[in-house]
């Protein structure tokens, strides 16, 4: 996809028991604010697209709002609502001015959606809207940049279907190759607009992904939850049943 940032289909990938998740059914990508028509048909007629979840907040959404796709239900779902402390926004980033950081400030946001229990209640909402989708269509998923929000989005259902973490990791990670022009654009006007060297060196770890970040979110649910299958039953209340339900909907031998 060529007007759509960090796009991709997580078709293909191999669960620990040998199965696949289906081609056309799981996608993942950034905003869908400048999508072409052209793209939003490949979506509509090719993945039979059923559903999208925009996880960005309120203000995101009022400025770049998602185009409109027909007979696609859009579902918004603010992961960070009521949380007041850490925006993610690349303006927090630039007042911050600095790699070290703004490093810093990207381990204290995935501790917090972690915990944070509108985040979490965020996050229940985006499985049980893939749970809804009929079985020969697709399903959406994005926030602005389609790495942080959207990587423990992904990283949650890939647990679910039994992917094994390093395919996890693989695909988090994936999202520096697919973001390289869209961050050398923000790069660049940041500098045109007189950013310093911190301040450009604050946004390159703002708008890539490092595997470090993915660690604070598995090690903060160790922690606090016991393991990422009790955070899915008990604090996401994701039941047994539920996720055998979304591997019969999304995985194929």
């Amino acid at each position: 996809m060529e007007t759509i940032t960090n796009f991709r289909d997580l078709g293909g990938l191999t669960t620990r028991d040998g199965k696949r998740i289906s081609d056309k059914k799981l996608l993942r990508s950034g905003e869908l604010s400048r999508v072409s028509i052209e793209e939003q048909q490949v979506l509509l007629n090719e993945f039979h697209l059923e559903k999208i979840v925009d996880l960005r907040s309120l203000d995101e959404v009022t400025e770049r709002p998602d185009k409109v796709f027909e007979k696609t239900d859009y579902v918004h779902i603010d992961i960070f609502k009521d949380i007041t402390d850490e925006g993610a926004s690349l303006d927090d980033f630039i007042k911050i001015g600095s790699a070290e950081r703004s490093r810093e400030y990207m381990h204290t946001i995935y501790q917090t959606m972690t915990v944070n229990p509108s985040a979490q209640a965020g996050f229940t909402q985006m499985i049980e809207t893939a749970l809804s989708i009929p079985k020969q269509n697709s399903f959406l998923f994005h926030c602005f940049a389609g790495k942080d929000r959207t990587g423990i989005s992904a990283a949650l259902l890939l647990e679910i279907l039994n992917v094994p973490k390093e395919t996890i990791y693989q695909d988090y990670l994936a999202t520096n190759k697919f973001r390289v022009k869209e961050n050398q654009e923000v790069i660049q006007l940041a500098i045109d607009n007189g950013a310093n060297q911190g301040v450009v060196e604050a946004l390159e770890v703002a708008l890539n992904v490092e595997a470090p970040f993915l660690d604070t979110f598995y090690q903060t649910v160790d922690k606090e939850f016991g393991g990422i299958e009790l955070y899915l039953k008990d604090s996401l209340r994701i039941s047994p049943s539920m996720q055998e339900d979304l591997r019969r909907l999304i995985l194929v031998d």
